[in-house]
């Protein structure tokens, strides 16, 4: 089965955030004017940087704004930064887990609480692993497709990709399901 690879889009970003830190070595001009609230890579490559700057892990949204002094956000807003970036290193493992051929079981095996985030969570695509893995299925195997280009036959067999993956069917229709509500 044939499977298309997103460009990855998280090193220009860290670009972006690097290079208006240097010339303006404020955190609040950065986290308003590289840091897109609405692309999680982007909130990933901004903790990144901030955890290499300051040579540690970022433990929550206090620590965070205690590193940096950022004002311009709410303390809700960076954790929800924290949050975004811990989900977008996560669901980008899973996507490169499947575009290395990556079974269902592995998957499985690949944790969000290894990547800082809770059982549960809001705000990003999934909100725990059962339904971050359907996403991360979706789109790896464009069952994400409009409903009209589907009856183009453009949607992939599910049976297939189920016994490719070594999933239930049951998982690949509730793929199905997340776009067809």
């Amino acid at each position: 089965m044939e499977k298309i690879i997103d460009r990855d889009f998280y090193s220009e970003y860290l670009e972006g955030i690097k290079k208006a830190y240097q010339e303006s070595k404020s955190w609040d001009r950065v986290i308003t004017t590289a840091v897109y609230s609405d692309v999680n890579e982007a909130q990933e490559a901004f903790i990144d940087y901030v955890e290499e700057v300051y040579k540690t892990k970022v433990k929550d949204a206090k620590h965070l704004q205690k590193l940096t002094g950022i004002t311009e956000e709410t303390l809700e807003g960076l954790e929800e930064t924290v949050i975004n970036s811990r989900y977008s290193k996560y669901f980008r493992a899973l996507e490169k887990a499947l575009q290395e051929g990556a079974t269902y079981p592995e998957l499985l095996k690949i944790k969000p609480q290894d990547f800082g985030l809770p059982k549960t969570w809001s705000g990003c695509l999934g909100s725990d692993q059962y339904s971050s893995i359907l996403w991360a299925i979706s789109f790896e195997f464009l069952i994400n497709e409009p409903v009209f280009l589907s009856s183009l036959m453009l949607l992939p067999d599910l049976r297939s990709i189920a016994q490719e993956i070594q999933a239930p069917y049951s998982v690949l229709m509730d793929c199905y399901k997340l776009f067809r509500k």
